[in-house]
């Protein structure tokens, strides 16, 4: 009985030993189906990606993703069944409806209404990017990061509305989305979609510098010296400090640390809203603050944590007290009288103002909320003390030449 039990043994660890190494050994996918042999021949890069990807493990081939029924509005036929050269966040929770629910949620999903917002007004309309500037740098501009609301028109995807990854796209199924804006196509990377420099794809630049001030942080210097060294590629699940001694922008935003559960929704541990001219705490902000805290407390004590909060309150309550509104006191006022026109940006000092909050006046607070110093310092308060002299002679200008 027991050389029977030893043998059986031995022949289930060499067959697992053959399966793991078998698994490992597999290079190239199995060129068996019909589109990865088609596709080999004439988009050879859209198959090497796939073929490294967690989906061509699992054998979910192309047509499970670009399958579409005759009646869908971006259906074309093609070699024998109908496919959509899109595939939205309907078709991925199919097999993600977690993470697909927990995007519904977050700001990312709503991302084209943003556009519509620049200027500050929930309701308004983006009057410099599609008509101070052009619709056509709009296109290429603001909606690449943003999301077009794609049309299809007899069959056709429009060139104004695609291709376009951005991540609050409107799809024609109704779904809000892009998956390959942070894991792109065809490898579906979650390595990638952890790394900063994924999202500094859009968030960067003098408006929203959130990848330029992870990177001038202590994080982000230890990320520079040490990531090529981490293991970015585990499971969610159980993807810690174990693998990294920095977080990035996933880790704080997304990943399940210690006892929190990792989600989709970017915007579940916000407790400061930093993108409108006045910031606002968010709906339900303790609870999202202590998610956040959380995340702190993996690397930080508690003493360390709460006095960071208290120094990043107390700049966004002196953006909004002291620089805000002031100056909004007297835009407001200069309209009112008829000093300026109802027309936007047809006078310098709207182009002042606009530069005010939505450039100096976010990377101020944001600049405090990711402890990168100069950000806050030179780039941001120092900027806004500047130009709150330089908008305000004009309106006290206006005042006397009425009087």
């Amino acid at each position: 009985m027991k050389i029977l039990l030893l043998f059986m043994l031995f022949f289930c660890t060499v067959s697992l030993l053959h399966a793991e190494s078998a698994y490992k050994a597999r290079k190239r996918f199995d060129l068996t189906n019909k589109c990865e042999n088609c596709h080999a021949r004439v988009s050879p890069g859209i198959n090497n990606d796939w073929g490294k990807s967690l989906h061509a493990k699992a054998n979910v081939t192309c047509i499970d993703c670009h399958q579409a029924e005759k009646t869908d509005t971006d259906a074309r036929a093609h070699e024998g069944s109908f496919v959509s050269a899109i595939v939205s966040p309907k078709d991925c929770s199919r097999c993600h409806p977690k993470q697909v629910s927990e995007f519904n949620d977050s700001l990312h999903a709503k991302a084209v209404s943003f556009i519509q917002n620049l200027e500050g007004d929930r309701a308004g309309d983006n009057v410099l990017a599609y008509k101070i500037q052009g619709k056509a740098s709009a296109i290429v501009g603001c909606e690449k990061c943003h999301g077009s609301q794609v049309k299809v028109e007899n069959g056709k995807l429009d060139p104004e509305t695609w291709p376009n990854g951005g991540i609050g796209r409107i799809n024609p199924d109704g779904s809000r989305g892009s998956c390959t804006a942070c894991h792109t196509r065809h490898k579906f990377s979650v390595e990638e979609s952890r790394r900063p420099e994924t999202c500094g794809t859009c968030h960067m630049g003098p408006d929203h510098p959130q990848y330029e001030i992870y990177m001038e942080s202590k994080h982000g210097v230890i990320y520079e010296a040490e990531n090529k060294t981490w293991d970015m590629d585990v499971a969610t699940k159980t993807w810690d400090t174990q693998h990294y001694r920095a977080p990035t922008c996933a880790t704080c935003h997304m990943s399940g640390i210690g006892e929190l559960e990792s989600t989709h929704n970017v915007s579940s541990r916000l407790s400061w809203e930093l993108e409108w001219p006045l910031s606002e705490k968010t709906e339900n902000w303790k609870g999202k603050r202590n998610k956040m805290m959380k995340v702190c407390l993996a690397c930080h004590s508690v003493t360390w944590a709460e006095n960071f909060y208290k120094q990043f309150d107390d700049a966004v309550v002196l953006y909004n007290e002291e620089y805000f509104k002031p100056i909004k006191k007297e835009m407001d006022a200069l309209y009112a009288e008829g000093y300026l026109t109802k027309a936007k940006f047809d006078e310098e000092i709207e182009f002042k103002y606009f530069e005010y909050w939505h450039h100096e006046g976010r990377r101020a607070r944001m600049g405090a909320s990711m402890m990168a110093p100069d950000f806050a310092q030179w780039h941001g308060f120092y900027e806004l003390a500047k130009h709150r002299l330089e908008i305000k002679p004009p309106a006290l200008s206006c005042s006397l030449s009425a009087a």
